[in-house]
């Protein structure tokens, strides 16, 4: 005899609260990291275009 239970995540249906504003805090700290990322990556650029050009 086999007994099947039905499994429902809610977390899935319905997004919490605080979402949006974790969701825009993530978006912002990705847009600060990337662009202190670009920095760097053009600042080694110019660096080096002036010590090998």
């Amino acid at each position: 005899m086999t007994s099947q239970t039905q499994r429902t995540d809610d977390a899935y249906e319905v997004p919490a609260a605080g979402s949006a504003a974790i969701r825009t805090m993530a978006l912002a700290l990705w847009v600060v990291v990337g662009s202190l990322l670009a920095y760097g990556i053009a600042q080694t650029v110019i660096k080096a275009s002036a010590l090998f050009g």
